[in-house]
């Protein structure tokens, strides 16, 4: 069941768990007793399941009903922060604010097809609505926001700050009601979901192929997605909730405020080549054997390209210049296999190809600070059982890899 047609009854269920009766829940939304009572009787009949107890004192929540009311709350105070980041005022409840208490589906579609599309009329076609009608839930949603959302130009409409942090409350909003959905199976039923993972290059393959494995052996009903991508790329699909989380190699720091990391394991580098390499065959090898060497270089500000630097650094070779860069595991190991190219890359990354007598590590001392691999979320992220069981595989996972097992 989708539950973003549904915010008007959401707001019912949220205000009644927070306000323990139908009266007082009345008063915090502004509307009649009445419309509460029916609201949490009509969704209860859509889900089939009872959302409260009613008792002599009022009403509390079943254990259903609390878990939807709690991602129905943090949906709606996601909306209300959007609220307060414009206004800059602090402490604002979700019950407090004008978004959070009117906003549709229908603004919140409207505002993600504007974004798609640059115009009213294309986000009409979009919608299978007219134009009119899109005009109006645009105005009623800058009304409810109290701020234009749109910047108009000949070249269309473009967000101004107001609407890229509604349209960022919108999203994460939308992840917390598709959490709530695959939180609702009975307690003890096979847990089910869909787990986004972004995934970056050369340091993932010993981290993530046995995790993966142990979840879906345990949770065969949950289904998991793999996306690769750069670091920029998959920080902004991790902000805008179109990822779970993203496993690599970490920064010093989170990239922004609004995500959290975690260290798994510590790895470290060396220099690799093929097997059969003229410098592999040397009985004793020294850094001045690689003054002219070629190499597959790291790409960019990476954490590999930081320890390339240092590793040459601290060897004394000068730094390479006009060089093939790689962002493909596959890609750096082919390139390998193919010619005389060196590589700094993981042991680990590439322990199949080493044990298949493949590729080989040069026996040269590598100076550099190691790697930091771990697991980067939203913070204040709140997982769902899937995820929450993911979090623990991982760390498991990356615990025995830091312990050299």
């Amino acid at each position: 069941m989708e539950l973003l047609p549904h915010l008007r009854l959401l707001r019912a269920l949220a205000a009644v768990a927070q306000a323990g009766s139908s009266q007082r829940a009345a008063t915090l939304l502004h509307v009649a007793q009445s419309s509460v009572v029916r609201a949490v009787q009509q969704f209860e009949s859509q889900l089939a399941s009872p959302l409260f107890e009613r008792v002599g004192r009022g009403m509390q929540p079943t254990t259903r009903g609390r878990q939807l009311a709690l991602r129905a709350a943090r949906a709606l105070q996601l909306l209300a922060d959007a609220d307060r980041h414009r206004t800059r005022s602090a402490g604002t409840v979700w019950t407090g604010s004008p978004l959070a208490l009117g906003v549709a589906a229908r603004h919140l579609q409207v505002l993600q097809a504007l974004v798609d599309t640059g115009s009213e009329g294309r986000a009409a076609q979009q919608l299978g609505v007219s134009q009119p009608a899109v005009h109006q839930s645009l105005q009623q949603l800058e009304h409810m926001a109290a701020a234009p959302l749109f910047i108009r130009s000949r070249g269309g409409l473009r967000l101004d700050e107001a609407g890229e942090g509604l349209l960022l409350a919108s999203r994460l909003a939308q992840a917390e009601l598709r959490q709530a959905v695959d939180e609702w199976p009975e307690p003890g039923a096979a847990l089910q979901g869909r787990l986004v993972i972004g995934t970056l290059p050369f340091s993932t393959t010993m981290l993530l192929a046995p995790a993966v494995e142990q979840l879906l052996a345990q949770q065969p009903h949950v289904q998991l997605v793999l996306i690769d991508g750069t670091f920029d790329a998959l920080v902004a699909q991790l902000r805008h909730a179109e990822l779970d989380c993203i496993v690599g190699a970490l920064r010093s720091a989170p990239p922004a405020a609004d995500l959290s990391q975690e260290v798994l394991f510590e790895d470290r580098l060396a220099v690799v080549a093929r097997a059969g390499h003229p410098l592999a065959q040397r009985r004793r090898l020294g850094w001045a054997a690689l003054r002219t060497a070629q190499w597959v270089m790291p790409m960019p500000n990476t954490p590999a390209e930081k320890a390339f630097a240092q590793m040459l650094q601290a060897a004394g070779l000068p730094a390479p210049a006009g060089q093939v860069r790689a962002n493909s595991a596959l890609m750096m190991q082919a390139m390998l296999q193919d010619s005389d190219r060196l590589a700094l890359m993981s042991p680990r990354q590439v322990a199949r190809e080493i044990a298949a007598g493949l590729l080989v590590e040069l026996p040269l001392p590598v100076q550099h600070a190691q790697r930091q691999i771990g697991a980067m979320w939203r913070t204040g992220y709140l997982p769902t059982p899937a995820a929450a069981q993911w979090q623990g595989i991982l760390r498991q996972v990356g615990a025995a890899l830091g312990a050299g097992i």
